[in-house]
């Protein structure tokens, strides 16, 4: 292991540092989106493999929430360079006239998938992410061929998007999946408009994890009563 983060005690997003001026009549706002360079040169999402460790509980209780571990294992030839800081704010890059601004960020969410066929996922709510300089290397974990990043994340079992198309149902075979999705953010203000990027750097779905699914009232009392 090359390096371990428990986002289960925080972590925070950076906030806008740049605006428009005030004195805009007719601001503009718009979004770019592409492709940008990982840091560390390489190409291929394959080289980064996705794990889903352990949950804690399990069985996961529908509603109630869960800790789970993952691991982002580096299984190419070559060093991959993952975002390490759980605080946005302390990497947030803003150009010396403050017209620009830049960061990555990975984070990591789960679907899990309780359908008769295991075929219609649900996002759980969860969330953590860790944030990087591009232009700051002490700000990623180079994992090396081999090694891996393990993560602690924290979510509850319910759907965590404004519509799902399926709901979360006792399962004792469920298949529970994690996804990382790894980007550079820009913001940059020119005049009276202003362009907000997004420039995908890796992509990664986890191997499917079974696990039991459970209500919360199918659990056996821990109460022991005396007669």
């Amino acid at each position: 292991m090359a390096a371990f983060r428990d986002l289960t005690s925080g972590w925070r997003p950076p906030a806008d540092h740049i605006s428009l001026p005030q004195t805009c009549d007719k601001p503009q706002s718009g979004v770019a989106d592409g492709i940008a360079a990982p840091s560390d040169g390489s190409k291929k999402t394959e080289d980064v493999q996705l794990t889903i460790v352990s949950t804690t509980p399990n069985p996961l209780e529908i509603g109630n929430d869960f800790t789970a571990n993952v691991q982002l294992k580096n299984i190419g030839t070559k060093p991959v360079l993952i975002p390490q800081v759980p605080d946005g704010e302390k990497v947030v890059r803003t150009s010396a006239d403050r017209t620009e601004e830049e960061y990555e960020v990975g984070d990591i969410s789960f679907k899990l998938a309780t359908d008769s066929k295991h075929a219609v996922p649900v996002f759980l709510t969860s969330g953590g992410a860790l944030f990087a300089n591009p232009d700051d290397p002490a700000s990623y974990v180079a994992l090396q061929p081999g090694t891996w990043l393990e993560l602690k994340l924290s979510g509850i079992v319910e759907c965590g998007v404004s519509q799902c198309f399926a709901g979360i149902n006792p399962d004792k075979k469920a298949v529970m999946t994690a996804w990382w999705y790894q980007r550079r953010l820009t913001h940059k203000v020119n005049g009276c408009a202003e362009i907000h990027g997004s420039y995908n750097v890796r992509q990664v779905d986890s191997t499917p994890f079974m696990i039991e699914v459970m209500d919360p009232g199918d659990k056996k009392s821990a109460l022991v009563f005396k007669f």
